[in-house]
């Protein structure tokens, strides 16, 4: 592969902690047994003719996986496409779901690792499928991970998809995640507000039998934004009516992106991180310059000591935070230079979101080395490799 020989990032094998696979249209519907094949996802026009990703009756995603890299190789300019609909499959860059293609694009950036998310079993799909009867969704599930692990050993231990569970089923989730790690996946990505769904908290006891599975396995806990397991309105969607076109979709995104304050303000409040302390936390594509804001939030009113109050009974929302939770940055600048000395540059990763609109690409280690040039070296070797490398067990010895 093509690494960084000079400048910044000299000698560093880079990790990329968030991109996305565009599901294959057929990925269901050709492994599914008989029983399943009328009722897994599949693809086909709406009734304007876009093809979608559908579940029985009801829309799920666009078929084109959200990539806007096209089969030139050229980032898609997001005005000329209309958002809802993404850009159809024939218009895509191969490297969206080809293992093969994505390597050689990677070795093209001068990235060394990618770990990989859904994009037609995120989103909205869990509040979906938890709604099909238990048995139906868990296969929905298994044969998802069965692909995408084929896929990482089309990878050739450079990409790293992450698993999805059936989560609405705990006792399915476990022994989900003994199969999975069986077949060598690192890490699942789940909703981080399945109480919104009508499931219980993730404070709650029923969720223990799954943290102590993923903790025996180390495998982290990786909450992508915009997963949901509620059908519910999109309340992130706030852009005025009266806004350019332009403005709109990096209006929604913001509101969208700060979505994971929700779990992670309940999080470093909460005996998850005390109770599991080799259980890990990511909050996936969401940045990282909010997150400062929300621990010193939380702190100024929980652990303000006020007349008759009892005290605070969790440490400080920082330590907390620094125990288990990792953020992710990829266009900012100030956050990973302001915002080190604070969260510590042990619970910070890079991203690209390649190939989503908002993806780094074509250029994402220029731009993300201009945005690190004051970072010291030792900071960004952790940010940029070691960090990932520990938390997702990467094979970085046998690297080429």
């Amino acid at each position: 592969m093509s690494l960084p020989v000079d400048g910044l990032f000299a000698g560093l094998k880079l990790v990329d902690v968030d991109s996305h696979y565009s599901e294959p249209w057929d990925l269901w519907s050709s492994r599914a047994p008989e029983k399943y094949k009328d009722v897994v996802p599949k693809v086909r026009p709406d009734s304007a003719g876009v093809m979608r990703w559908w579940l029985g009756d009801t829309p799920m995603f666009m078929a084109g996986g959200a990539s806007y890299v096209n089969k030139a190789g050229q980032k898609t300019n997001m005005e000329t496409i209309d958002i809802t609909a993404g850009m159809q499959w024939d218009e895509i860059h191969e490297a969206s779901y080809d293992a093969k293609a994505r390597l050689q694009i990677m070795d093209k950036m001068g990235i060394w690792a990618q770990v990989v998310y859904p994009n037609a079993m995120g989103f909205a799909a869990y509040a979906l499928i938890n709604q099909l009867d238990r048995e139906t969704g868990a296969a929905i599930v298994s044969i998802y991970n069965d692909a995408v692990a084929e896929w990482q050993a089309e990878g050739e231990d450079r990409l790293f998809p992450m698993a999805v569970l059936p989560f609405w089923d705990i006792e399915a989730s476990v022994a989900e995640v003994e199969r999975i790690q069986a077949m060598g996946l690192r890490g699942i990505t789940m909703a981080g507000n399945p109480h919104l769904g009508g499931l219980p908290d993730l404070g709650q006891p029923e969720w223990e039998p799954l943290y102590e599975v993923l903790s025996h396995y180390k495998m982290p806990i990786n909450i992508h934004v915009g997963s949901t397991s509620s059908t519910a309105g999109r309340e992130h969607d706030i852009a005025w009516p009266s806004l350019e076109k332009r403005a709109v979709k990096p209006v929604n995104s913001v509101q969208m992106e700060l979505n994971n304050a929700r779990f992670i303000s309940n999080l470093v409040v909460s005996d998850i991180l005390l109770k599991y302390p080799d259980l890990k936390w990511v909050s996936v594509e969401s940045g990282m310059g909010w997150i400062p804001y929300v621990l010193e939030r939380i702190d100024y009113e929980y652990r303000e000591e006020i007349l008759g109050s009892s005290g605070p009974t969790k440490p400080p929302a920082l330590e907390m935070f620094r125990k288990g939770i990792y953020g992710t940055f990829w266009f900012e600048h100030a956050g990973p230079v302001l915002l080190l000395d604070y969260l510590g540059d042990d619970n910070v990763m890079w991203e690209t979101d390649f190939p989503h609109p908002t993806c780094l690409f074509p250029s994402p280690v220029e731009r993300s080395a201009e945005a690190l040039k004051d970072v010291p070296a030792a900071s960004i070797r952790k940010i940029m490799q070691d960090n990932a490398v520990k938390l997702y067990n990467l094979p970085l010895e046998t690297a080429k």
